[in-house]
């Protein structure tokens, strides 16, 4: 039989082609294992700018919500109360991401939200050019003077007419709150990430023995082979990737950084053991081997009764085997006819179609990922705009206006039937302020309106609810009063006020219906109680209360 011409022919051919096979499995592997890699390492670069992005904007945030407290003409009067208020209203619209909120005058008295005084002595504070003349500043971690753990402080700062420096405003950030906001963060299952402040030290990591303990150096480790050169990529650039070696696991692992803007010199890391990243290409090496082998099986069977005529076809197929392989964009078509010849011909060009198929799944899962980043940025937008606008207050006399009282309303009342306490609801309506429009001019009514304003916060509680809720009217809600003790409290405000002479209107009075809710009360009923009792003051001659 292998004395045969034809025999020799197909037992070398034979071979040829699990030769060919086992170098189509090695030349495939290689060649996708380096393209799996390349596009991991795209995705990964692209979650860590993400977050890294994510990160910034929070910062953005924080000091957007400080900005917008620090534009506020009764914060540069030092006003104490005032003050206080501000810096609950930032514990409040922080949403549980600051344990502190704090203010530092001009002669660096310190107060903060929950009433601790201090004197600032800080080197970094008193003495440092970041401080002063800048919109904002973001501290490194250091060390809670109250809360006795580590935070990142955001301040801005509070200038006067003449934008000098008069005071500060600033929040306090826990590193635990970004660590949260690190935990969702995943490339694989395995996958991690962590963040390292402006000196390097890291300040969040799933292995707790290093954080705060372990900083990054540019000198080799015996722990993390290689991790060195990463290091030095993040003095040089904003973003990259690189290999390691953890030698307690002794497996290879892949990190890609990213700087994040609103820190500066701090950045975001994500980890992930590189053999996790091939699972993909082993299965399609898997799959291709078993077809491979199954059309080897079928090849071999009818290729001993082949004859020399198909050899030409068998030569042609091969080369245009070899020139797939080593182009990617080649257009494999093979040997078009319909003996055994063209069914292998076709198998191994369904196997690249399977091949192709698979990259272009991988490239199609990294853009829908960015789509959705994108959507989930449009959204968090979104929802920080409807935030500001929540949280507005009456452009004229900085009272809570309608909407923002609505919101806080019901916490409020939550918080008085969790405690059993009872609460006091008042609308006041200046008296004749219509005739003050009339005969003396909008902006002088305007005037009236501050004034009146003013006097209101002055003589109430912190604790006290005050809203400009139209017009001349003003409702306020009265936190743990009785009904006979918010009537005194209000009949002696009403006293004071009435005493008051202005310069262009003389004395101003008002008239003012107050009720206490009764359990289970709707607002709205409440409400329209408290409107009928101001109804009867107005109506019974002005400048008193009525109780209903």
């Amino acid at each position: 039989m292998f004395q045969s011409i034809k025999a020799k022919v197909i037992t070398i051919f034979s071979l040829a082609m699990i030769i060919f096979t086992c170098l189509l499995l090695t030349i495939v592997f290689i060649n996708e294992r380096e393209r799996v890699l390349d596009l991991e390492l795209e995705k990964s670069t692209d979650i860590s700018k993400m977050h890294a992005n994510l990160l910034s904007q929070e910062f953005a945030q924080y000091v957007a919500m400080l900005q917008m407290v620090s534009d506020n003409p009764q914060l540069k009067t030092n006003d104490k109360p005032f003050i206080m208020q501000q810096l609950q209203r930032l514990m409040m619209i922080g949403k549980g991401n600051f344990i502190n909120a704090i203010y530092v005058d001009k002669n660096f008295n310190l107060t903060d939200v929950l009433g601790h005084e201090n004197k600032v002595t800080n080197p970094l504070f008193v003495h440092g050019e970041q401080w002063r003349g800048k919109e904002y500043n973001i501290t490194v971690l250091m060390q809670s003077k109250f809360e006795k753990t580590p935070v990142i402080m955001v301040a801005v700062p509070i200038l006067n007419n003449q934008q000098e420096w008069i005071g500060s405003i600033a929040v306090a950030v826990p590193i635990s709150a970004l660590t949260k906001k690190l935990s969702p963060i995943k490339l694989t299952k395995q996958s991690y990430a962590w963040l390292v402040d402006s000196n390097n030290l890291i300040v969040s990591h799933p292995s707790a023995k290093l954080v705060l303990k372990s900083t990054l150096s540019t000198e080799e480790s015996k722990s993390y082979p290689g991790f060195y050169k990463i290091v030095k990529q993040i003095n040089l650039q904003d973003h990259g990737y690189g290999r390691y070696m953890d030698a307690a696991i002794n497996e290879s692992k892949i990190v890609t950084f990213s700087k994040v803007d609103y820190l500066p010199g701090w950045t975001l890391f994500v980890t992930t053991k590189e053999s996790e990243i091939f699972i993909a290409i082993y299965q399609i090496l898997y799959n291709i081997l078993i077809i491979s082998s199954i059309l080897m099986a079928i090849f071999l069977i009818f290729i001993s009764q082949l004859s020399n005529s198909v050899t030409r076809p068998i030569i042609k197929l091969t080369k245009e085997i070899k020139v797939a392989v080593s182009s990617k964009n080649h257009d494999f078509e093979g040997v078009n006819s319909k003996d055994e010849i063209g069914q292998l011909s076709k198998a191994f060009k369904g196997s690249f179609k399977k091949i192709r198929s698979h990259t272009e799944h991988l490239e199609k899962v990294v853009n829908e990922r960015t789509e959705e980043i994108s959507t989930k940025n449009a959204l968090l937008s979104e929802q920080n705009d409807k935030l500001e606008e929540l949280v507005s207050k009456d452009p004229l006399t900085h009272l809570y206006n309608r909407r923002a009282f609505m919101s806080l309303l019901d916490k409020e009342l939550a918080r008085a039937k969790r405690h059993g306490a009872t609460i006091t609801l008042a609308i006041l309506d200046i008296d004749h302020f219509k005739k003050v429009n009339d005969t003396f001019g909008h902006n002088v009514g305007d005037q009236v309106l501050c004034r009146f304003a003013n006097e209101l916060v002055n003589n109430m509680r912190t604790e006290d609810l005050i809203c400009r809720w139209g017009g001349e009217e003003f409702v306020i809600l009265l936190w743990e009063a009785t009904a006979d003790g918010a009537f005194n409290r209000m009949d002696q405000i009403r006293e004071k006020i009435s005493k008051i002479q202005l310069d262009t209107v003389g004395q101003i009075t008002f008239s003012t219906g107050m009720v206490t809710m009764k359990e289970g009360e709707e607002f709205k009923d409440w409400l329209h109680r408290a409107d009928d009792a101001l109804y009867k003051a107005k109506a019974t001659g002005r400048n008193r209360i009525v109780k209903n």
